[in-house]
């Protein structure tokens, strides 16, 4: 029997579908790196349209003289509970670059031993790295100084790159990157990353996260007045056309059927994110034929599970933020002034948590100068438990 994930699967290539495009333009801009010219990449999409599959899938396929590096933010984000420093996100690359290296032992056997008893080593105020090398890049002491570890992070890529012979480049995804947003200063992280990154041939970074190409995030690192200043490579992850959705489903799903009527219903919920064609499929009887009446039924009975990473996105949102999506659901887009005539706080607070919803990829703003919810699966979802419950999920 068929089963289409809802969570990402450990076989990537069995259930990769669709973005063989997105692969070879990414693949093309990364070979470069071989002969020393790193291009800077930033990726974006809804939730759930398939990022993180396509990145994988990416770094997976990459030749053995490219080290990679997978940096989940909302990792991080939820250890420290919702209190993301630049320190911690710091010490996260560097414990990631160790395991990358600790992926190729037979080859760095001497660079990974060096490079872990560092890592072991590393304290939350006091840095001391007991004069070992890495290799033959030399290890500072660093006592309690935020300035000297990020340096020595930072540049740690490319020093691997150039002391290692076999390797020509080093590859590192930070996804869910809209969550440095959440720190002290993150413009001045993002002109940290820049500032290296500008001074190394052999370094790309891949930022990839589901907000909005509205959101201020993105002016901060590719705007022009950004750190990036719009040099970066930037990539939006489109959903699945109908004609894809179908094709997917026929390759993928168990043999599930669709009248013309019920396909159109399908797409209509799904809106071709593949997330959401996923678990939607893994509820649908594949003995019968899908009619428009199957589709909406089961839409409104399984909501739960079609609608399944909203529910562990709004565990972790705030009584105000959930307040704000609520009033979006009943009362639709509406422009700031609306807004604020509907809450009970200050425009200070209103402004900060806009602005928190839109860096989480909740809430956009559209062109005519009105916010509105980006996805409509949410919207959706708050409804039919509204309607079922009589009250909104807590």
């Amino acid at each position: 029997m068929k089963y289409m994930p809802i969570v990402m699967p450990e076989n990537i290539d069995k259930y990769f579908y669709n973005r063989n495009h997105e692969l070879k333009i990414l693949n093309a801009n990364l070979a470069m790196l071989e002969d020393g010219i790193p291009n800077q990449f930033l990726i974006t999409g809804n939730r759930g349209i398939g990022k993180t599959s396509l990145l994988k899938k990416l770094l997976k396929n990459q030749p053995d003289m490219f080290l990679t590096t997978y940096i989940d933010l909302s990792d991080i984000y939820g250890r420290q509970k919702g209190k993301l420093s630049e320190e911690e996100v710091i010490k996260e690359f560097l414990c990631l670059i160790e395991e990358s290296i600790d992926k190729n032992t037979n080859t760095f056997k001497n660079a990974r031993e060096k490079l872990f008893n560092t890592f072991n080593q590393l304290k939350l105020k006091n840095y001391n790295f007991n004069n070992s090398n890495l290799r033959d890049l030399p290890i500072p002491i660093i006592e309690d100084n935020y300035n000297k570890l990020s340096k020595y992070v930072m540049e740690l890529p490319q020093k691997i790159v150039d002391s290692i012979e076999e390797i020509k480049g080093f590859i590192i995804v930070v996804d869910e990157f809209q969550l440095l947003k959440t720190l002290e200063n993150p413009e001045a992280f993002f002109w940290l990353i820049r500032s290296y990154a500008q001074k190394q041939y052999n370094v790309s970074y891949i930022f990839t996260g589901s907000v909005s190409n509205t959101s201020e995030i993105i002016g901060m690192i590719n705007g022009q007045t950004g750190a990036f200043g719009g040099r970066m490579f930037q990539l939006n992850i489109n959903e699945f056309s109908k004609e894809q959705t179908k094709n997917y489903i026929d390759e993928k799903s168990n043999n599930i059927k669709f009248s013309e009527e019920g396909f159109e219903r399908f797409y209509k919920c799904t809106r071709g994110i593949p997330s959401y064609i996923n678990s939607f499929c893994n509820i649908l009887p594949n003995n019968m034929v899908c009619t428009n009446e199957i589709i909406k039924e089961s839409f409104k009975l399984n909501i739960d599970n079609i609608a399944l990473l909203w529910l562990s996105v709004w565990g972790t949102l705030t009584d105000m933020e959930k307040e704000l999506i609520i009033l979006f659901v009943e009362k639709g887009e509406m422009d700031w002034t609306t807004i604020l005539n509907n809450v009970t706080y200050s425009k200070v607070t209103l402004t900060k948590y806009l602005d928190i919803l839109s860096n989480k990829g909740i809430i956009e703003y559209s062109a005519d100068g009105k916010y509105y919810l980006s996805d409509i699966m949410l919207k959706r979802w708050l409804e039919i438990k509204h309607e079922t419950r009589g009250r909104y999920p807590q």
